[in-house]
């Protein structure tokens, strides 16, 4: 088995550049919860349906279901209809500096909003849907989220609410090690500056991200999801460590079947399927994921955050990107061999108590937003001035989610809609 791992290791390592041809490029995925006037959530296929009634749109269909349109191609941005029909997905890039990223967005949100208005609809900064429950009534309706349910079970449900701020930055080949660790080292300083989702089912959490809190608790024995458990050594660690996890589902052409084997199994009777492997790899949801198709890293663990500092997510995984050889640096002089042991720590704390906790030692998120400050300095574009709304955030120790919290405790689900909607 060691060879076919090997084998596909060469492979995903052959998808990413030897060197990169200039500064780091940057794509955003943003998931944006789509409700109604009373925080229920609303219908996404309503909304493209709105936006396919204008001009400029090219629309895909699911392959198991034509008459379904999941994906909106505009220009220069593209939406895709999410697990939940109340998250839309508004997808730009990639741009060569967050400026040019944020103009795309902005312009892609503002198209997005008029037609949610137009519906009586209103659109979130916000990492869930406030109000509707997890539902099978709530899942798109393509053919792959069916077998998904099929093979998961409830717990594929949990995906029908959550929305997420995600960035893509590529990456070299020699790097791509070192990268996916460094990325989902980075989760709990991530999450404590930028969860947004303590409010979900029209009831507290307990939890400032219950977005990855909940993730955690479902995916507890394989952590399919989150941070990884330990740094991979190579590759050939990381596609075995993968292959170990349960195969939800196969690909046999435009349909998809149950598996629910571990896919060292499938690769037991199969050898070294490389596509296969690459199936079976998206649907492991770790903070920080290695994507081939883009030669990107991808960075997954912000909930969706306010209007007003939309950007904010994307400038501190852009900064700690650009830092990883001096926040390496900094966080194995703190804690040496205890690094790992000592974020999973704080990742739990995070995801808890965003910013009101201890953090692991005096001073360390204002050092870490210091280092990404700096090395955002250097791209030579400004893009540091982004970081201005996660400086606030710390000098009063309140994140999104703690932010929300206060108002929902203090005017209900209608303060918490007025300060989320877009």
């Amino acid at each position: 088995m060691i060879a076919t791992f090997q084998q596909i290791a060469r492979q995903f390592e052959a998808c990413f550049p030897e060197r990169l041809p200039g500064p780091r490029t940057v794509g955003r995925e943003a998931e944006y919860p789509v409700v109604t006037a009373d925080g229920q959530a609303g219908d996404g296929r309503r909304v493209f349906q709105a936006l396919q009634a204008t001009d400029g749109f090219r629309a895909s269909t699911d392959s198991g279901n034509p008459d379904l349109v999941v994906r909106l191609d505009g220009p220069g941005y593209s939406y895709t209809l999410e697990v939940g029909l109340g998250t839309i997905e508004v997808n730009t890039g990639p741009c060569p500096h967050l400026f040019q990223l944020q103009e795309q967005h902005r312009r892609a949100v503002q198209r997005l909003r008029q037609a949610c208005q137009a519906l009586g609809y209103r659109l979130l900064g916000y990492g869930i849907q406030p109000l509707t429950p997890p539902s099978r009534a709530l899942m798109t309706p393509k053919q792959r989220y069916q077998v998904l349910h099929q093979a998961m079970g409830e717990s594929w449900l949990w995906y029908t609410i959550t929305a997420s701020d995600q960035l893509q930055v590529d990456i070299a080949r020699p790097e791509l090690v070192h990268m996916v660790n460094y990325g989902n080292l980075i989760t709990p300083v991530v999450i404590a500056l930028c969860a947004n989702s303590p409010v979900y089912a029209g009831r507290e959490s307990g939890l400032c991200s219950a977005r990855e809190g909940r993730m955690l608790a479902i995916y507890s024995e394989e952590q399919r999801h989150g941070m990884i458990r330990r740094p991979f050594r190579d590759m050939t660690d990381y596609v075995a460590t993968m292959s170990q996890s349960l195969c939800f589902m196969l690909r046999e052409g435009e349909r998809y079947r149950v598996y629910n084997r571990p896919f060292t199994e499938y690769l037991a009777e199969h050898g070294p399927d490389f596509d296969a492997f690459l199936f079976h790899e998206h649907y492991i949801w770790n903070s920080a994921r290695a994507r081939t198709a883009y030669g990107t890293l991808e960075l997954r663990s912000a909930c969706q955050q306010p209007w007003d500092e939309h950007m904010a997510a994307a400038a501190l995984y852009l900064g700690l990107v650009e830092a990883a050889d001096q926040v390496t640096s900094y966080l194995e002089g703190l804690f040496g061999a205890e690094l790992w042991p000592r974020m999973h720590a704080y990742h739990r704390q995070a995801i808890a108590t965003g910013l009101a906790g201890p953090e692991p030692v005096s001073g360390f998120l204002a050092q870490l937003l210091t280092l990404a400050q700096r090395a955002l300095e250097r791209r030579g574009w400004g893009e540091e001035s982004l970081l201005r709304p996660l400086f606030r955030s710390l000098a009063a120790r309140e994140n999104p989610a703690q932010r929300i919290l206060a108002r929902f405790r203090s005017q209900g689900l209608a303060g918490l809609l007025d300060a989320t909607a877009l």
